[in-house]
């Protein structure tokens, strides 16, 4: 195993090196301008469409922050009506716990 990692590790280096001295002539050679001019528009392009991302998805998380504020609202005054429109109901011996069908077992 050691030496499968180690042959690995020297391939890596190998490719870095060739690389290396691939680029170093290139330089040399006056080709060392990395970006053409419709490389750079390429990359302007990418960046405005980025941006374009972004900002939709600022407004898109920000509408719907918005929708589920909204909907909370509308729930909770919803379970407040249904409270208020509910009867009170009270046992006859007086105590205050209320019937609860949820709670009697099955019959």
């Amino acid at each position: 195993m050691f030496a499968l990692v180690l042959a690995m590790l020297m391939c890596v280096a190998l490719g870095a090196g060739v690389v290396g001295y691939v680029m170093l002539e290139a330089r040399r050679e006056g080709r060392g301008e990395f970006w053409t001019p419709e490389g750079e528009e390429l990359l302007a392009g990418a960046r405005r469409t980025g941006q374009k991302v972004v900002t939709r998805s600022e407004q898109l998380a920000g509408s719907a922050s918005q929708r589920t504020q909204a909907l909370r609202s509308r729930v909770g005054e919803r379970e407040v009506r249904t409270a208020r429109q509910a009867p009170a109901r009270g046992s006859s011996d007086g105590s205050d716990r209320e019937d609860d069908d949820r709670l009697r077992p099955a019959s």
